[in-house]
């Protein structure tokens, strides 16, 4: 039996020392950051229970893994797959005995988590609604989603924050890139995200909560950093006179969820949004979308065939663009 002393509340990790050893077998960011999130998640169930996830029964991780509210059948196989490897790795290591009770599920038992109440996508239309000035007041929010919709993000939102004005070809509607591991690509935009790129420069105050501060709020709007930047950040006791922080995008999603009273938006949801409505004009155009099709959005959002293959199998596909955007067959 573990002791609730091995919990650390700070961090929301039950059996820290077990976690963190897992966790650190693995080298790459990315995966370590997947495994805290999915430990920090069940963390509650396991302190409830009041034993580690590796001994969890199988109805027990059911329960747990509708927690997660995967927003995609992938998401919800890797969620399983992550918890498969740990109880296969606290076997390895005699932490659990007999077996592993995800090595018999099936693919619709992985699948089973993923979310569907919750809406993922937007259409074009949708999206110039959330654009619209009258609906936020901000163009230092309107370009976050104007950037995302057209294909620009990179790793952790760098190609957004790293945006400056010297970047971006306004006659020719071209910008130029930059990812944090300082690759540069150039992506042609439309006559709308060039606007709104410019009035974001423009813009020399963020006004609060989209103009509407609470009664308390000291003042209603902040002054922005003067600099280069497209996406700046509004002057705080820490000041960061170079580009944005990497969290500032994230922040300026939760203002807008509110403002059109959605749970939760994140740059993926608006940035596969993009990929449909790019998807659909290229349907409409070329009548198919085949072989050269995924060529151009994969181009054009920077991604890997192995992940234009997972998300053909998950929504980038005719039927799902057709459904979305009411297409007749």
């Amino acid at each position: 039996m573990i002791k609730l002393s091995n919990i650390i509340y700070k961090d929301q990790l039950f059996n820290e020392e077990i976690k963190k050893k897992y966790i650190n077998r693995y080298k790459n960011e990315a995966t370590q950051k997947v495994l805290l999130r999915i430990f920090k998640v069940s963390c509650l169930m396991e302190i409830e229970l009041n034993k580690d996830l590796y001994a969890f029964s199988r109805e027990e991780l059911r329960k747990l893994l509708y927690r997660f509210m995967p927003k995609t059948p992938h998401v919800s196989r890797s969620n399983v797959a992550y918890v498969h490897r740990y109880i296969e790795w606290a076997i390895e290591n005699g932490l659990r005995k007999g077996l592993n009770p995800l090595d018999s599920v099936d693919t619709a038992w992985k699948e089973q988590f993923f979310v569907t109440n919750e809406k993922r996508f937007w259409t074009d239309k949708e999206i110039d609604k959330m654009l619209n000035p009258n609906k936020l007041v901000n163009a230092q929010d309107r370009v976050i989603i104007a950037l995302l919709f057209e294909g620009v993000r990179g790793n952790e939102c760098a190609e957004i924050t790293n945006l400056r004005r010297q970047d971006v070809d306004f006659e020719k509607k071209i910008l130029t890139l930059k990812d944090s591991d300082e690759s540069i690509r150039t992506l042609e935009v439309s006559d709308k995200c060039i606007a709104t790129i410019q009035k974001a420069l423009e813009e020399e105050d963020y006004i609060k909560k989209n103009g509407n501060p609470s009664a308390d709020i000291r003042a209603e709007k902040a002054e922005l950093i003067d600099n280069d930047y497209v996406v700046r950040s509004a002057h705080t006791r820490t000041i960061n006179f170079e580009n944005a922080d990497k969290n500032i995008v994230y922040r300026r999603l939760e203002i807008v969820a509110n403002e059109f009273n959605k749970n939760e938006l994140t740059p993926t949801d608006i940035f596969y949004s993009g990929m449909l409505a790019y998807a659909k004009d290229l349907y409409l155009k070329y009548g198919v979308l085949g072989g050269r099709e995924y060529e151009m959005i994969k181009d054009r959002f920077k991604l890997s065939s192995a992940i234009i293959q997972r998300l053909k199998s998950d929504f980038l596909n005719e039927d799902y663009v057709k459904e979305l955007y009411n297409l007749e067959s």
